[in-house]
């Protein structure tokens, strides 16, 4: 019969080594209770010897002295009670009960001591009653032979029995050890082998592999216990399989979501904007429509900006924003999932039977409106579609709010680049034409005085001069017209334009002007910088002719490390530049514009009656910008 049940298998094991001791403990006390009876016999036999001799004694010394009949009789009782077994008494008067011999040896010569101490009492008798032909001594020899045989054999029985104990000890320590054995075969085949089996499954489910199957068992317990692990398992791979699919599937949900946004949030123009994200709507949860409804804060309405799959739906619907459905979704911020005939929506009317669910559009803490998708009841929308939804609503609404920024910026734009035009233009006027303009009126002044004084050749001078300056004005008004007064790249040379507005200038002022150039053929400067550059030269010479009262100003440009250093002096009135409104004089306002138009530094150094240096810096290496002039008015 085979046990199938581990318990059953160390509760036998246990009861064997129970009973084992039981039975080592059992046997041991009856050998030594053996060894104390025999030990017992044999110091009564001894004692046996001892009373012979002292009836011996006796006899010959004092055969009527009353300690010899005593002698005889308690020699009898104990030689019957070693013979037969019965009641004596012990050295110290203790009854004693002794059992009849079992062993042969023991029993015959007990028996031989019976017959010698016959003889022995018989030669006791003749020696009592006086008689002088005895053999007691010699009898009393045999008796002590007889005797000292019968504790001999009492001895080799005791011998026995102690070998016997020494056996049945060498076997219950066999039996122990070979239970020992039988239970570490067990504890290590049945326990420790099939735990460890267990831990290398649990270690596998641990480390992922779920597909290997938990070992069966024969112990009914333990295979028990591998059941209970592999339904564990089993479980585990199933729900680890559900979670991998719900994973892939979300993050499918997700992907798409990410790219239907990163696709809204490139849609700048807002009606192509709002159509995208309704039929992308659709398109993720597999609805049968798709709305989107702007809110009006001001009007607390919710009007219909575009839809998907409907065919012609008017844009003209609207709600309050205040209905049971906006509430929930406007109001509390929830995407909520309901029936359409509850939804008391004319655009969600027309879906009767159907479910929809509304997710906000949300830019940070501000509404601007709702996203709904209608598909029929009997497809719920997951928890994960709601989030794929909201997700899909927010990017949307984030593109909502940057394609109104740029249409809000392209307004912004034009208006600036409108702005910029005239700032550009009248920045033109002012360098080029009022300058002709008034070089024109004090040409006219010294030609009204030629004319006056009759001198033909000078009038006809400065005619075809102011003819000149006529016909340069004219240039120079269709210039800041067509804007069209730049410096090409083909001629991005600074130092030959110097020297140009030097002479231009000269011819213009009549003013002495000393240049000194110390920089490159070419320079690193984009050609609205050079062009920004000559605009302050022209400037500050002209402000040097018309105010500083001298026919005298220098220019001088050189190059400082990474930057470009132009420095105009004149030695004439000079001025408080602290005092001065730089708003009242547009020149100054114009000029430090233009530096700062190109990323440089303008600065004025003067004081009243010692001259006025202007100082423009220009850096190397840096690409410009065309900003508008920050042109104050006046």
């Amino acid at each position: 019969m085979k046990i199938h049940s581990l318990r059953l298998r160390l509760n036998l094991l246990f009861l064997a080594f129970l009973t084992l001791v039981v039975a080592a403990v059992a046997v041991t006390y009856l050998i030594i209770a053996s060894q104390r009876h025999d030990a017992l016999l044999i110091n009564l036999a001894g004692r046996q010897r001892m009373l012979s001799q002292q009836m011996t004694w006796l006899a010959l010394a004092s055969p009527e002295d009353p300690l010899l009949a005593a002698a005889r009789e308690r020699f009898v009782e104990r030689l019957s009670a070693l013979e037969q077994g019965g009641i004596t008494f012990d050295a110290g008067g203790q009854p004693l009960r002794l059992p009849p011999p079992e062993n042969e040896a023991v029993r015959a010569a007990v028996i031989d001591a019976r017959q010698a101490w016959l003889r022995f009492e018989s030669e006791l008798e003749r020696v009592i009653a006086g008689e002088t032909e005895h053999a007691l001594i010699s009898t009393s020899l045999l008796l002590l032979d007889a005797l000292d045989t019968v504790v001999t054999r009492l001895a080799d029985q005791a011998e026995v029995r102690v070998q016997r104990l020494q056996i049945i000890q060498v076997g219950f320590l066999i039996s122990a050890l070979l239970l020992l054995w039988l239970g570490y075969r067990v504890t290590q085949h049945h326990v420790v082998d099939s735990l460890t089996v267990l831990g290398a499954a649990a270690t596998k489910m641990a480390t992922g592999d779920l597909q290997t199957r938990v070992p069966s068992f024969v112990d009914e317990e333990l295979n028990r216990l591998a059941t209970a692990f592999d339904a564990m398992r089993a479980e585990v791979l199933a729900s680890q399989q559900q979670l991998e699919a719900r994973i892939h599937q979300r993050t499918q949900e997700l992907i798409t979501a990410f790219e239907f946004s990163q696709e809204i949030a490139a849609q700048l123009e807002l009606e192509q904007l709002l159509r995208s994200v309704t039929d992308r709507a659709r398109t993720l949860m597999a609805g049968d429509a798709a709305a989107l409804c702007l809110l009006d804060p001001e009007a607390g309405i919710l009007q219909l900006a575009a839809s998907s799959g409907t065919g012609d739906t008017s844009l003209e619907l609207r709600q309050p924003a205040n209905a049971l459905l906006p509430a929930q979704v406007i109001g509390a911020g929830h995407t909520v999932v309901t029936e359409t005939v509850c939804a008391n929506c004319d655009f969600l009317r027309r879906f009767a039977g159907k479910q929809c669910i509304a997710t906000p559009l949300c830019a940070g803490e501000t509404t601007l409106g709702a996203l709904c998708v209608v598909r029929p009841s009997q497809i719920a929308f997951e928890p994960e579609e709601q989030v794929a939804l909201s997700l899909l609503a927010n990017a949307a609404a984030v593109a909502l709010v940057n394609a109104r920024l740029v249409e809000k910026g392209r307004a912004q734009a034009k208006q600036s680049a409108i702005q910029s035009e005239r700032e550009r233009l009248a920045a033109d006027l002012h360098d080029n034409l009022a300058q002709t303009l008034s070089f024109l009126n004090l040409k006219a002044d010294q030609l009204e005085v030629a004319i006056a004084h009759g001198t033909e050749a000078e009038a006809a001078q400065l005619l075809a001069e102011m003819r000149v300056a006529t016909t340069r004005a004219y240039s120079q008004v269709r210039a800041a017209l067509t804007g069209l007064r730049t410096i090409s790249p083909a001629h991005n040379i600074l130092k030959t334009e110097l020297h140009a507005c030097v002479a231009e200038m000269q011819a213009l002022t009549g003013l002495t002007i000393d240049l000194a150039v110390d920089i490159p053929e070419t320079l690193p400067l984009t050609p609205l910088t050079q062009q920004q550059a000559l605009h302050i030269v022209r400037e500050a010479l002209t402000n040097a002719w018309r105010h500083a009262g001298v026919q005298r100003a220098s220019v001088c440009v050189e190059q400082v490390d990474d930057v470009v250093r132009l420095r105009i002096r004149d030695e004439g009135r000079g001025f408080d530049p602290m005092a001065v409104d730089e708003s009242a004089h547009l020149g100054l306002t114009i000029m430090r514009a233009r530096a700062e138009r190109s990323g440089g530094t303008l600065d004025i150094l003067s004081q009243p009656d010692a001259g006025t240096t202007v100082i423009a810096t220009f850096p190397l290496n840096k690409e410009q910008g065309n900003e508008p002039l920050a042109i104050a008015a006046g």
